[in-house]
């Protein structure tokens, strides 16, 4: 190539046509290939440490990292239940109210667990000392049919109080059953972390611990048969999450920033979040599964309570499909 030719080249618009092309091919990828976050709803029932994991992970920024943009609705949890079957919510966190529908003839699933035990403490009034001082009394509860309602009727059983002697106050969401608590419209309440805990330093008496009475699933991931089937992707991408975020949880080394997440979230004292976060983990599942003989033992509980003839298995209630392809 003669330097004349050279010259003219360089003085012509073709170089920059070229580079323009070069700079397109590069960014292309880039700009073409953004897609906008996908949108979620998930119900919780109320803003507790049993549902921190879905808080924490989307606060941390690990929903973002997985193209979900979730926004968390409470209400109570029969009423999401219906909502989920409906289509108008993508997922739930509340096992109870589920199982309970399913067992109606609802198409959901449980995919994972947050939890392998209830967390409630049975709190009441400072000057109920014992379960049998419940008799006539209020009990408040989110719902009678989720796992919070069937965690006080087994708690009572098992002190030998017919759970007809005792009338039951739906509050919907958990805030609202400690206000109820607080203001002295029940005489008692289920309450988790870090409520149970806030609850005691106030003078409050923790009576029972629904673990010890109430084998029963609370807190995990719901979602339709339809959403499983239409939007695997959504569903693996929500469980990449809750790994993610429940393997961070546990490590010891993160304990000091769960302490303080905790104490600004709740407005609570440090050493009272700690005390609640402490309580938490001895629930969590180790792997978002949860073993078969607990489930089947479950499974009859609520057979029970719900007067329900036909036989369960645990596959009916769950598909842990997805999970054990992410393990």
């Amino acid at each position: 190539m003669s330097l004349a030719y050279l010259t003219t080249f360089l003085r012509s618009g073709a170089l920059m046509a070229v580079f323009t092309i070069i700079v397109l091919t590069m960014t292309a990828p880039i700009v073409w290939g953004a897609a906008s976050p996908t949108k979620i709803t998930i119900h919780v029932p109320g803003k507790t440490l049993a549902v921190m994991v879905f808080y924490f992970g989307k606060d941390k920024g690990f929903f973002s990292q997985e193209g979900i943009d979730a926004q968390l609705v409470a209400m109570a949890p029969p009423t999401a239940i219906v909502a989920l079957v409906a289509g108008e919510l993508d997922f739930s966190t509340t096992l109870g109210a589920a199982t309970s529908a399913i067992m109606r003839g609802s198409a959901i699933k449980r995919v994972f667990y947050v939890q392998q035990d209830p967390t409630f403490a049975l709190t009441a009034q400072p000057e109920i000392k014992s379960i049998r001082d419940l008799t006539d009394k209020v009990i408040g509860v989110n719902a009678p049919t989720d796992a919070m309602g069937m965690s006080a009727k087994l708690i009572l059983k098992g002190n030998g109080i017919d759970p007809s002697k005792v009338t039951f106050l739906a509050t919907q969401v958990t805030e609202n059953a400690y206000k109820a608590l607080l203001t002295k419209r029940v005489a008692a309440t289920l309450l988790p972390p870090p409520y149970a805990e806030e609850a005691e330093t106030k003078g409050y008496s923790r009576l029972a611990e629904a673990k010890h009475h109430a084998p029963l699933s609370t807190i995990g991931l719901v979602t339709s048969v339809q959403t499983l089937e239409k939007k695997t992707g959504t569903v693996q991408a929500v469980i990449r999450v809750l790994l993610k975020t429940m393997g961070y949880l546990r490590s010891p080394e993160n304990r000091r920033e769960m302490v303080q997440y905790i104490a600004g979230s709740f407005k609570i004292d440090p050493s009272v979040a700690d005390r609640a976060f402490a309580s938490m983990l001895t629930t969590y599942s180790a792997n978002g599964t949860k073993p078969r003989p607990a489930i089947e033992k479950e499974i009859e509980i609520y057979r029970e309570t719900l007067q329900v003839a036909k036989g369960f298995r645990p596959d009916d209630l769950e598909d842990m499909s997805i999970l054990r392809k992410l393990q």
